[in-house]
């Protein structure tokens, strides 16, 4: 283990000998692991939902020469208030078949339309039983995240959109070609086993914003809305996530926001391409989920609302251009189509608001933990106290609150 690293959340039961098959398929010539290195892979605040170690490994060869191999593995929290929310649901289960089987078929359909594509870091297996996932450390290929405080940009928000359009032609042509995703993709993660865990979340996040409301503008323009919503909220989002056939569908990330997207970029900085990461919640759905998920948790607040529109442009503009490109049998979405399902599925307005969002805009901080994200401790009403009271989330939700408002996108 690393000895100038924290290594406090690397599962105890890690070793050098579990990587050895993962080396004799990956390494030509490999002969035997020198050292072994384990730590935290991202600082606290970073990721609430699973426990992500970057492992660095020195690989003897045949010839006696080193080479070093990068990786990053998720696990389970340890926590008991884990264990009780998520009550024993595989929480890898969507993500391997993402990238065992989804993602190599997407990547054939647009190999055989002619655009080579990639959809992510390449993928391995441990010879272990426990929930995992093994990934290459997309930081040896100049990979990076966006500084989550600070958001996104036109540029960079307009790249991620059209990967995302990428990606949606893909799964709805994909979806057509195999006559319909396995029922697990269809429910997601807003099944009966994890519906505990969503309604913690939801209705406790919403109490903390009426808590916090009288520190935004016109507060009492949302009071009565937002009350009614601690009530029913759920029940909305269940709603939504149920499958309309008669919608254009698209295979949703679900929890497409800053820390979830990596940038590539060259050595003259240029933006070379974007992987999305985190593919734990892939829904087949509506796309208005991952858009207003997307541009009201991740980009800057002088543009999310102003250019939202534009934005939404820009993306029918990239899913028309590649459902032709992969000869979509449908008939394609048109613009207006698209802003009639944005409108349909409003609750994710709010949720992303209250959700993601206040997460997202929150400086790290020891207080930043599972526990107190999702808890009821005196630790955990202070932790979420900081998300609501934050200038940050406050600059974004001065914005964002009218518009959800106007939009008539807090009415149900």
């Amino acid at each position: 283990m690393s000895a100038n690293k924290d290594t406090s959340n690397v599962p105890k039961w890690l070793e050098a000998r579990l990587f050895e098959g993962v080396l004799k398929e990956n390494v030509p010539n490999y002969k035997e692991i020198k050292e072994f290195k384990a730590y935290a892979g991202l600082p606290a605040g970073e990721n609430y939902s699973t426990v992500i170690t970057r492992i660095e490994i020195d690989a003897e060869l045949q010839d006696g020469s080193t080479v070093k191999k990068f990786f990053i593995l998720k696990t389970e929290h340890e926590s008991d208030l884990y264990k009780e929310l998520t009550e024993g649901a595989d929480c890898f289960k969507f993500e391997h078949v993402t990238y065992e089987e989804l993602i190599p078929a997407f990547e054939k359909l647009y190999h055989e339309a002619g655009k080579e594509i990639s959809f992510g870091a390449k993928y391995y297996k441990l010879p272990i039983s426990r929930g995992h996932l093994l990934l290459e450390d997309l930081c040896q290929r100049n990979f990076k995240n966006a500084n989550r405080l600070e958001c996104l940009d036109m540029k960079h928000a307009k790249q991620v959109l059209k990967k995302m359009a990428e990606w949606h032609a893909v799964s709805a042509v994909h979806k057509e070609n195999i006559g319909k995703y396995d029922e697990a993709l269809i429910i997601g993660a807003y099944n009966d086993q994890l519906r505990k865990g969503i309604t913690t979340f939801f209705e406790g996040m919403t109490k903390y914003m009426l808590r916090c409301l009288h520190l935004y503008e016109n507060p009492e323009d949302y009071k009565e809305k937002i009350e009614k919503l601690l009530n029913s909220v759920i029940d909305e989002l269940w709603k939504a996530t149920r499958v309309d056939d008669a919608d254009f569908n698209v295979l949703n990330h679900c929890d497409c926001w800053t820390n979830n997207i990596m940038f590539q970029y060259g050595e003259a900085g240029q933006l070379l391409d974007t992987y999305f990461v985190d593919l734990a919640m892939p829904k087949y759905g509506s796309p208005a989920q991952d858009l207003i998920y997307f541009i009201l948790s991740s980009l800057q607040a002088d543009i999310k609302i102003k250019q939202f529109d534009h934005l939404i442009q820009y993306y029918h503009e990239n899913l028309v251009e590649n459902l032709e490109l992969l000869k979509y049998p449908k008939a394609k979405p048109t613009l207006k189509e698209l802003h009639i399902l944005l409108h349909k599925y409003r609750i994710w307005g709010y949720c992303t608001t209250v959700g993601v969002l206040a997460v997202a805009l929150l400086d790290s901080s020891e207080m930043s933990t599972f526990d107190n994200f999702l808890g009821d401790s005196d630790d955990g009403d202070k932790f979420k106290l900081m998300m609501f009271t934050n200038k940050r989330y406050i600059q974004h939700v001065n914005v964002i609150l009218p518009w959800l408002l106007n939009r008539g996108a807090l009415d149900f």
